[in-house]
């Protein structure tokens, strides 16, 4: 009977450990956004470049001065203004530069859920 349960233990441990790793490997980047809070308040200003950089070359450039001068009303005013067909071509944008962790994470919301939680990102 102690065996049986000192397997159980064991087994239920190890497929723990096993769960947290994968999930750790696969968010184990600064992009991957964890916390709460607004990302433009992120110190890094290398990631935040580079996200700017990839939307101005992406066809963003909208969005990407707004970024940039960290104007969250033109920020809200573009994500409100968004077709479908750009939300989808961002979150390809997103995937294929780098941010595959946000690109799955705006691939599990529809766009106006998306203008929701972006809202709420920004406190608004």
């Amino acid at each position: 009977m102690k065996k049986t349960i000192l397997v159980i233990m064991t087994i239920a441990i190890l497929t723990f450990g096993a769960m947290t790793m994968v999930y750790a490997i696969d968010n184990n980047n600064l992009i991957n956004y964890g916390f709460r809070g607004s990302m433009m308040n992120l110190n890094n200003n290398r990631i935040n470049k580079s996200m700017i950089d990839i939307m101005r070359n992406n066809g963003f450039e909208s969005a990407a001065k707004a970024m940039e001068n960290k104007d969250y009303d033109a920020m809200n005013e573009f994500m409100k203004n968004m077709t479908d067909a750009q939300y989808n071509q961002m979150i390809e944008v997103m995937n294929s530069n780098g941010y595959e962790g946000m690109a799955k994470m705006m691939n599990s919301f529809s766009r106006k859920e998306m203008v929701n939680m972006h809202n709420a990102m920004m406190n608004r």
